[in-house]
């Protein structure tokens, strides 16, 4: 009878190490599990966090760079230099220099702020590409990066909805202003300048061109010279104004435009 009591207990005892192993299996088998699953949690979050950062620097290269140049960029690790035929366009305040003097800094710069962003929504929506401010001036380009037949066209299309915009900022606000605008036609050289803040820009004679039409321009009009004047003639109405002087440039033609057709 003790002897029948003592395999009972042993075997109890058995019994409960195969329970306590199997609990411990169990216990086991779910950690491993959770771990799993908290792995692939973690790894999940980090793929998502990669992705969010990844569409940040994407969205801030095509913020700083037109996007075409941008995915050149991304993808071969540079943005091959070349040439472009295309229409350049150059805004400038009248009088900028007296108006700073008369005005706090800080309306200066709302003034100037206004004036831009309404420039960059009427280029973008034209199919045009920023270039760069400089102070007060604004210049921008159309047919390039993006290669397309009619950027003349759209170019003077723009300096007329800038005179507009002009117009409607002057209608809202005390400080009245008064712009230039010059375009010209021609080809140039883009390309992409600087490793810290990099510049997607265009070089060459006819951006210089395009810049003394502006400087040399009746303000509060558009003025075009001749390239541009042949290539949109058939879309615009015009007046000649004759031959003008650009500063190191001679003598060139120009034409004011009056009117869309």
């Amino acid at each position: 009878m003790i002897l029948d009591s003592m395999k009972n207990l042993c075997q109890g005892i058995q019994d409960q190490r195969f329970i306590d192993t199997m609990i411990l299996d169990h216990l086991l088998s779910l950690a491993m599990i959770q771990d799993d699953q908290i792995q692939k949690r973690l790894l999940k979050e980090l793929i998502r966090g990669y992705v969010l950062l990844e569409k940040r620097v994407d969205d801030l290269l095509k913020n700083t760079l037109p996007e075409v140049v941008a995915n050149e960029i991304k993808y071969k690790g540079h943005f091959t230099p070349r040439s472009y035929d295309c229409t350049i366009i150059f805004f400038d305040i009248v009088e900028f220099t007296h108006m700073a003097e008369k005005i706090p800094g800080k309306q200066l710069i709302e003034l100037l702020n206004i004036i831009c962003l309404g420039l960059d929504d009427l280029i973008a929506n034209n199919l045009g590409t920023k270039i760069k401010t400089i102070g007060d001036a604004y210049m921008a380009v159309f047919g390039a990066p993006c290669k397309y037949e009619n950027h003349a066209l759209m170019a003077v299309k723009t300096g007329l909805g800038a005179l507009k915009l002009v117009d409607l900022f002057n209608s809202h606000y005390e400080q009245k202003i008064t712009v230039r605008i010059g375009i010209h036609t021609g080809s140039v050289i883009a390309g992409v300048i600087g490793k810290e803040r990099m510049q997607f820009d265009i070089f060459g004679d006819n951006v210089n061109i395009a810049s003394r039409y502006e400087s040399s321009g009746i303000a509060g009009k558009v003025n075009v010279s001749q390239e541009t004047y042949l290539r949109t003639r058939d879309f615009f109405e015009y007046e000649e104004r004759g031959d003008i002087a650009l500063k190191n440039k001679g003598n060139m033609k120009a034409y004011i435009t009056v009117r869309e057709l």
